[in-house]
């Protein structure tokens, strides 16, 4: 029995509002995770710990930058509701030593926060930015939710589990 080691993103394609966004990047900038704490500190208890809240993160930013300025980075910009990057992950089967391939699929809602138009540059790329402040977000790989954070419904799933739901039936 081997196991599937993720090597490389194969490649990926950016979608809203049913099109597909051309002129993305090579590179989409995922949110980074960091819980709201409560710091404790009382008797009984040999300094503060900082207490990871359940569920409940800061804020949540996505950058997807564009090769350059144009239409299509402007239909993003004044893209609502959801944005959905697929992409096909190159995997390494152990057991059979050859590459087979898994999808990856991120959903996410939220609204533009800020952008750069980037830089005008002879034979190069402007490389402009567009960076959304994250509601929502959900990871599939290879079909199996790995991931999903509804700040506005209160969910929040690891690997399936729910780990709010207890919290959500007792308010």
């Amino acid at each position: 029995m081997g196991y599937k080691i993720p090597t490389v993103l194969n490649n990926f394609n950016t979608y809203g509002s049913g099109r597909k966004y051309v002129g993305v990047a090579a590179e989409t900038t995922l949110p980074s995770f960091e819980h709201i704490t409560e710091t404790l500190d009382g008797a009984g208890i040999a300094g503060e710990i900082e207490d990871p809240v359940e569920g409940s993160f800061g804020s949540l930013e996505s950058e997807t930058t564009f090769l350059n300025i144009g239409l299509e980075m402007f239909n993003f910009l004044t893209q609502t509701g959801t944005v959905t990057y697929r992409g096909s992950m190159q995997v390494l089967n152990t057991a059979t030593q050859t590459n087979d391939f898994v999808g990856l699929v991120i959903t996410t809602k939220g609204k533009v926060k800020s952008f750069e138009l980037g830089a005008l540059k002879k034979g190069g790329k402007g490389e402009p930015k567009i960076v959304r402040e994250l509601t929502y977000i959900k990871i599939m790989i290879d079909n199996q939710n790995v991931l999903e954070l509804d700040k506005f419904n209160m969910i929040y799933k690891l690997n399936g589990v729910d780990k709010l739901q207890k919290v959500r039936s007792q308010i």
